[in-house]
C-alpha cells in the first residue's frame, strides 16, 4: 500500500486553512460550520464544488428554516426533533432537492440541539446559512484559482493508459490462444469514462475544439468496449472449464431464439474464435494499434489451421467480405 497525499488533499487544507482564518477575522461564533461546509463542497473539478455546494446551500435553508421554526417553539425538545426531521425529509423530496437531505438535516438537528438558552432561533438559523455560504465560497475560489483541475490531461492520460493496456492484452491473449486476465481493462475502461464525463460536465462544449475532443473519445471507447467484448469471448471458449464451454453455447444458442440441446462441437467453437480474433484485428486496425501476426488456434489442430491459412490477414478479410464493409476508421492520435 502505497501512502501519497494528493492536490485535492492539500486544497481541502488550504481551504479550511481559509475559512477557519476568516472566521476568527470575523468574529464567527462557530467557525466549525464554516469549516465543514468548504469540506463537503471541495470536489475533484470546479463544476462538482459548485453542484456540491448548491446542494448543501438548499438543504442549509430547508435545515435552517426548521430548525428556527421548531427551535423558536421548543429546543432539545426529543419529539419535536423526530417530527421536524420528518418535514425536512418530505419538502427536500418534495422539491426533489434529494441530494440535500443529509445536509439539510444536520442542520436542523445542529440549529434544534445546540441553540443556548436565551440565544435567538431565528437569528441562529441565519448565522448557520452564512457560515455554510462562505464555506462553499472558499472551496470553489480555492479550487478555481489553485493548482486547477487539468481535465483534458486526465483525459489523455486515461486514453493512452486503456491504448496501451489493450495492446499488451490483445497481444498475450492472441499469442498464447487464451489464459490472459482481462478483467483489469474494465477498470481502465472505467476510469476513462469517468474522465470523459468529468470533461463535459466541466467545459462548454458548444466550442468545436472540446465537441471534437469528446466525439473522438466516445468513439474510441465504443471501439474499446467492442474489443474487449470479442476478447471476452475468446476467454470463455478457451476457459479449461468444460461446463464454461458447455454454457457458452447454451447461451449462443438461446440469444439466437435456437432451442440449446447440447454444448457447441470442437468444430464451431473454432469457427467462434476465428470470428472473434477477427474482430479484435479489426478494431485494432481501426484503432491505428499495431496488429500482431503470432496467434494461436488452440480449438483446431495444427494441420487444419495451416491448411485455412491462419493469417490474420485472411480471418480479417473474411469478416469484412462477410459484412460487405471495412470499418470506419475513428480519427485517433497515437
Amino acid at each position: 500500500m502505497r501512502f501519497s497525499i494528493g492536490m485535492r488533499n492539500i486544497k481541502t487544507a488550504v481551504a479550511v486553512l481559509l475559512c477557519v482564518l476568516i472566521s476568527f477575522a470575523l468574529n464567527l461564533e462557530y467557525p466549525f460550520y464554516a469549516a465543514i461546509a468548504t469540506v463537503i463542497a471541495m470536489e475533484s473539478s470546479i463544476t462538482s464544488s459548485y453542484a456540491a455546494g448548491k446542494n448543501r446551500t438548499m438543504g442549509t435553508l430547508v435545515g435552517a428554516a426548521f430548525g428556527g421554526l421548531f427551535a423558536f417553539i421548543e429546543p432539545h425538545n426529543a419529539y419535536l426533533s423526530a417530527l421536524g426531521i420528518v418535514c425536512v425529509i418530505a419538502v427536500c423530496n418534495l422539491l426533489k432537492w434529494n441530494k440535500s437531505v443529509s445536509i439539510a438535516c444536520i442542520v436542523f438537528l445542529a440549529i434544534m440541539l445546540n441553540l443556548r438558552d436565551g440565544e435567538p432561533a431565528f437569528a441562529y438559523a441565519l448565522h448557520r446559512v452564512l457560515d455554510t455560504l462562505l464555506g462553499i465560497g472558499v472551496a470553489v475560489l480555492v479550487n478555481y484559482f489553485l493548482f486547477p483541475p487539468k481535465h483534458d490531461r486526465n483525459l489523455e492520460k486515461s486514453r493512452l493508459a486503456v491504448r496501451r493496456h489493450l495492446s499488451a492484452l490483445v497481444r498475450q491473449l492472441l499469442r498464447q490462444g487464451g489464459g490472459i486476465h482481462i478483467s483489469p481493462l474494465k477498470k481502465d475502461l472505467a476510469a476513462l469514462q469517468k474522465a470523459c464525463d468529468t470533461y463535459k460536465e466541466e467545459f462548454d462544449l458548444g466550442k468545436n475544439k472540446n465537441h471534437a475532443l469528446v466525439s473522438r473519445i466516445e468513439q474510441e471507447l465504443d471501439v474499446y468496449r467492442n474489443t474487449y467484448s470479442h476478447m471476452r469471448m475468446i476467454r470463455l471458449l478457451t476457459d479449461p472449464d468444460p461446463q464454461g464451454v458447455a454454457s457458452l453455447g447454451t447461451s449462443l444458442l438461446q440469444a439466437s431464439n435456437q432451442k440449446a440441446e447440447s454444448a457447441l462441437s470442437p468444430e464451431s467453437q473454432a469457427v467462434i474464435y476465428r470470428y472473434h480474433v477477427a474482430c479484435i484485428l479489426g478494431e485494432l486496425q481501426t484503432l491505428g494499434l499495431i496488429v500482431p501476426t503470432d496467434i494461436a488456434y488452440p480449438l483446431e489442430d495444427p494441420a487444419r489451421s495451416a491448411s485455412n491459412g491462419g493469417s490474420p490477414d485472411d480471418v480479417s478479410s473474411a469478416v469484412e467480405q462477410k459484412s460487405g464493409r471495412s470499418p470506419s476508421p475513428v480519427p485517433v492520435r497515437s
